[in-house]
């Protein structure tokens, strides 16, 4: 199998695990939480998914798509309203998070060592000591970034091209 073939096949596979993971009732939850003042988790997850998938294309990287799908979902699967919550703070969130997230995660989903990776380093370099160690953790948090900057200071609340994730419409 050449490069090409395998970088189609891999983003492919990231196409059926999203598209999978978006219709799973254990994160279909994640509508249920605010996200930075106009979002809420799951539309979120699901921007960090589409733009950690682009920069993959882009950067013409070889990733393990289902894998860099199945993180970029669960990245933020922290379960509380994190706006005003007086028991958690600003601060304790920002660097507690990804540890929740992904202790939920690990409750409901099989995760390998890199979903887990990619999940636990989304935060870094605030996180400093939990770094990404592959593309995909690479990818999703600096995909993160973009999504928090375009939600935040820009109020993009949309996935440009949505269309894209259904099956019928979209061309890897």
């Amino acid at each position: 199998m050449n490069m090409s073939h395998k970088k189609t096949k891999n983003l492919e596979e990231f196409w059926n695990a999203f598209i999978k993971l978006r219709e799973n009732p254990a994160v279909l939850e994640l509508k249920k939480y605010p996200n930075h003042k106009i979002s809420n988790l799951y539309d979120h997850s699901s921007r960090v998914a589409v733009c950690a998938y682009d920069l993959a294309r882009r950067f013409h990287w070889n990733v393990n798509g289902s894998s860099l799908a199945k993180g970029a979902m669960l990245h933020d699967y922290y379960l509380y309203h994190a706006r005003g919550n007086k028991d958690i703070g600003v601060k304790a969130h920002w660097f507690g998070h990804p540890l929740t997230a992904l202790k939920n995660a690990e409750k409901e989903f099989h995760l390998s060592d890199l979903e887990k990776n990619i999940i636990r380093s989304h935060m870094w370099p605030l996180t400093f000591r939990h770094f990404p160690r592959s593309r995909e953790a690479v990818l999703v948090s600096l995909a993160d970034k973009i999504c928090a900057f375009g939600e935040m200071v820009l109020k993009r609340n949309y996935i440009k091209n949505d269309k894209r994730h259904e099956k019928s419409n979209r061309a890897v």
